[in-house]
């Protein structure tokens, strides 16, 4: 997968999770085979960002179980509006 590809799915995945940044930084970090760290619990949505763009960029496993993710995530965004347009109609 490019670059922007991979920017744009680790975008897609920040708006559609309900996770914490340093949650997703943390759980990156494992992936790429570090341990947790105490100043971790501080990390920024752009941190968490960088490593999944590198880790979509580079395992197109990893990236299809983010797209998944992203895919249900966005279908039951869509049929919450939906639901709540027909409540209102």
């Amino acid at each position: 997968m490019d670059d922007a590809a991979a920017r744009l799915l680790a975008f897609r995945y920040m708006a559609s999770t309900d996770r914490r940044a340093a949650d997703v930084y943390r759980w990156c970090r494992r992936l790429l085979g570090h341990r947790d760290r105490a100043r971790d619990c501080n990390a920024l949505w752009s941190d968490a960002f960088d490593l999944l763009v590198v880790l979509i960029a580079d395992s197109e496993t990893f990236a299809a179980g983010i797209a998944r993710r992203v895919a249900v995530a966005e279908r039951a965004a869509a049929k919450f509006d939906q639901d709540r347009t027909r409540a209102t109609a």
